[in-house]
C-alpha cells in the first residue's frame, strides 16, 4: 500500500541525539520480560493491517534463529499506535519511536534533514558490521538516499505493473510482454489498449486500461525527459515528446478506453470488464479468485519502459537505545532468512537478489512472471527501470503540482488540456524553486544545518 505525501511538522520536536558505534549493553524497556538475560532489546514497529504485522513477526522470528539469538540481540515487535503514516510522525514528535522505525520512504528525507534519524554510512561500510553490497539490487542504496547519504535501509520494493486479465488477452489474440527490455512500444500499446476496449455506442463495456496520475512520472521519464534539470534549478517536463506522451496516455480516457478517476477499477478488474491496470504489489491479494491474471511491464512512452516503485523502507531514529545493536538487527531484518518471508508473502520485491531470484518469490500460482516486478529493481540496457524521482523540498512540490491536487484532478477528469497542465505545474514548482533559492547544493546545506551528518566524509555512494 502506498501513502500519499503529508508534509513533516516541523520544528521543536526535540528528540535526543543518539550516539552512533558504541559496544551492544543490555537495555530494560515494558517488555523485557520477552528479552533473555543478557541480550541486548532492540524495539521494531510499523504500521499494517492484520496480515502485514503476522509477516513482521515471522520476519523477526526469522532474522532471530538466522544470526541475531547468536549475537545476543532480541527484537521486540511494537505495532504502531495508529493506522497512517501520521501517528509515527506523533511519535516521532514525543521521542516515542522504536530503536527499527518503518517510515513511508517519501519521509526519509525531512526527518534526516530534520536531524531525527540516524545517518547510517559508516556502519554499511564497516566490514565487520555493514552490507556486501554485490548481493543487492542496484537501487537498495540509491532509491532512497538524502543527497547521496544512507539514512535508511530498504529491504525490499513494492513494484508498480500493469495487472491483465489473460481471458480477455487470450480472446484479441495479443500476448504480454513478459520483461522489462521487451516492453510493448507505445503504439503497440495503443493498438492493445484500442483492441482490449470493446464499446457499445458511447457506452463503454470493457476497458482497455486504467491507471492513475503518478503513471504520468513513468511516462514523462519514458520520453527521456527529467522531472528537474541537473542543477535543480528549473523543473523538467519540458519536452515536446513529454507533452505528447501525456498527452496520448490521457486520451485514453478522454476517448473512453480508460476509466474515470473516480471509478473504482477493481470491481471491474474482477468482473472482466477491465483488461489492464496499472498497480502495486498489493493488488494480487485483492483480485477475484474467478480471474486468470498476470502482469507485464508498462509500454515504451516511446524511448523507454519505465516506473516508479514504492520504497519499503525502514530508519533508526536517533532515540535509538542502542544504534550498532538496531543496525545489526535492522541487517538481520534484511538478510535471507527474513527476505524469505517477505518473499513468500508478496509483499514486496526483496532487495536481496538471490531471493528475489529464488523459489521463495517465484514459486506462487500467481502471477507467472514475477521477474517483471523483479527487474524493476535493476537496469534495462544501463538504465534504471525505476525512475530517479527528485526527493527533498522540490521533490514534494512536484509530487503537488503534478500528482496530487486540483492540477492533476483537472488532467485526469479532462477538465484541463495536458498543455496547461505541464505549465501549471512547471510555474508552480519553479516558484518552490525560487522561493527557496534553490540549487543542488542546498539539501547537503540543510543536512549540516540540521546537524544530520555525523560523517560527512564517508558516503556508501561514491
Amino acid at each position: 500500500m502506498h501513502f500519499p505525501r503529508r508534509r513533516l511538522l516541523q520544528g521543536g520536536l526535540g528528540i535526543a541525539a543518539g550516539v552512533l558505534g558504541g559496544g551492544l549493553s543490555a537495555c530494560g524497556s515494558s517488555s523485557s520480560a520477552q528479552t533473555p538475560k543478557g541480550f541486548t532489546e532492540v524495539t521494531f514497529s510499523s504500521i499494517g493491517d492484520t496480515t502485514a504485522q503476522k509477516m513482521f513477526k515471522d520476519m523477526i522470528a526469522a532474522a532471530q534463529k538466522e544470526s541475531l539469538d547468536e549475537q545476543k540481540i532480541k527484537i521486540v515487535w511494537k505495532p504502531a499506535p495508529g493506522d497512517d503514516w501520521a501517528s509515527v510522525m506523533l511519535q516521532f514528535a514525543s521521542g516515542t519511536t522504536s530503536d527499527i522505525q518503518r517510515i513511508d520512504d517519501d519521509r526519509v528525507y525531512d526527518l534526516a534533514t530534520s536531524g531525527k534519524i540516524l545517518q547510517l554510512d559508516k556502519m554499511m561500510l564497516d566490514p565487520s558490521l555493514g552490507f556486501d553490497l554485490s548481493k543487492y539490487s542496484p537501487s537498495f542504496a540509491t532509491k532512497v538516499a538524502v543527497e547521496g547519504y544512507q539514512f535508511s535501509v530498504t529491504p525490499a520494493m513494492s513494484a508498480n505493473v500493469l495487472y491483465y486479465n489473460k481471458k480477455l488477452f487470450n480472446d484479441a489474440g495479443l500476448t504480454a510482454p513478459t520483461s522489462w527490455s521487451e516492453a510493448w512500444s507505445w503504439d503497440e500499446f495503443d493498438a492493445a489498449v484500442k483492441k482490449l476496449t470493446k464499446k457499445s455506442g458511447n457506452r463503454t463495456d470493457v476497458y482497455g486500461v486504467q491507471f492513475a496520475v503518478n503513471t504520468i512520472q513513468a511516462t514523462a521519464y519514458g520520453a527521456g525527459d527529467v522531472a528537474l534539470n541537473a542543477e535543480q534549478t528549473e523543473c523538467g517536463y519540458s519536452k515536446p515528446e513529454t507533452l505528447e506522451a501525456i498527452d496520448k496516455q490521457v486520451s485514453y480516457i478522454r476517448e473512453g478506453y480508460a476509466p474515470t478517476v473516480d471509478v473504482d477499477f477493481l470491481p471491474l478488474f474482477n468482473a472482466g470488464k477491465l483488461a489492464m491496470t496499472w498497480q502495486g504489489m498489493d493488488l494480487g491479494a485483492k483480485i477475484s479468485k474467478s480471474v486468470e491474471w498476470d502482469i507485464m511491464p508498462w509500454p515504451k512512452t516511446p524511448l523507454f519502459a519505465m516506473t516508479k516503485n514504492y520504497a519499503r523502507t525502514w530508519v533508526i531514529p536517533k532515540t535509538a537505545k542502542d544504534p550498532q545493536a538496531a543496525f545489526l538487527a535492522l541487517k538481520a531484518l534484511s538478510g535471507k532468512a527474513a527476505s524469505e518471508v517477505m518473499a513468500k508473502a508478496q509483499f514486496a520485491v526483496p532487495a536481496l537478489t538471490e531471493v528475489a531470484k529464488g523459489s521463495a518469490f517465484t514459486d506462487h500460482p500467481y502471477p507467472t512472471t514475477p521477474s517483471v516486478w523483479a527487474e524493476t529493481l535493476g537496469n534495462v540496457k544501463d538504465r534504471s527501470v525505476d525512475i530517479p524521482f527528485p526527493r527533498g523540498p522540490i521533490g514534494t512540490a512536484l509530487a503537488d503540482s503534478f500528482v496530487e491536487g486540483v492540477n492533476a484532478n483537472g488532467l485526469m477528469s479532462g477538465k484541463l488540456s495536458t498543455a496547461d497542465y505541464i505549465k501549471i505545474g512547471r510555474a508552480a514548482v519553479n516558484a518552490e524553486i525560487k522561493k527557496r533559492n534553490w540549487d543542488v547544493s542546498q539539501g547537503k546545506t540543510l543536512l549540516e544545518k540540521g546537524g544530520s551528518l555525523t560523517d560527512p566524509d564517508t558516503k556508501v555512494l561514491k
